[in-house]
């Protein structure tokens, strides 16, 4: 079966920030679960969502990405969901940190040469325009368009979740159960066109 490969932070976990350290949203809740459901049959749907994850340095984490892409074919996909734990774990917020990364995750061959469809999508706006939480918002919005510009001079595939509105918990960090659905809504409309439904 084809391969659908969700590789991202709490977000695609699941996390729930109204529990305790490490709980999940509900399956059902879930935009990954989601998506599985929606694609039940069509593509085994592997989510690799960890909590706290941020991008991964390639000169570290090489191996890693090479046990995730390893495997998989032309008919597979790789969905890239990172950046948020980059701007959100300081006090100083510096987009210029995870754009690096980013640089160098599109210099990555395996990644981006490989025979799968590889996908970055820029992850969800952390925070508000306005408050204490107003530079993570705007360092979040840097990072995503210079994503946008990194992928677009590789020619990978990318889309902007942070122009999607999706609904956010408390935190203003984590996706609410709302969040959650409409995410999927969006990521089943971005895929509309590598997915035969």
């Amino acid at each position: 079966m084809k391969k659908l490969v969700l590789y991202g932070d709490s977000n695609t976990y699941g996390y729930d920030p109204r529990g305790f350290m490490g709980m999940r949203y509900p399956e059902d809740v879930r935009w990954a679960s989601l998506i599985e459901q929606k694609l039940q049959g069509k593509y085994e749907v592997i989510n690799e969502g960890m909590n706290g994850r941020p991008l991964p340095d390639i000169k570290w984490d090489g191996q890693f990405i090479d046990r995730v892409v390893s495997g998989l074919s032309e008919d597979d996909i790789l969905i890239m969901m990172l950046g948020t734990n980059d701007i959100l774990l300081t006090d100083r917020p510096d987009a210029r940190v995870a754009i690096r990364k980013m640089e160098n995750i599109l210099s990555y061959t395996k990644l981006t040469q490989g025979s799968f469809e590889f996908i970055v999508i820029a992850p969800v706006y952390i925070g508000l325009p306005d408050g204490e939480m107003s530079r993570y918002y705007d360092e979040s919005v840097k990072m995503n368009e210079e994503f946008g510009n990194l992928c677009e001079a590789k020619n990978v595939r990318f889309t902007d979740a942070g122009k999607w509105n999706i609904p956010l918990a408390y935190d203003l960090a984590h996706f609410s159960e709302e969040g959650h659905k409409i995410f999927a809504e969006k990521l089943m409309e971005e895929l509309d066109s590598e997915v035969v439904l």
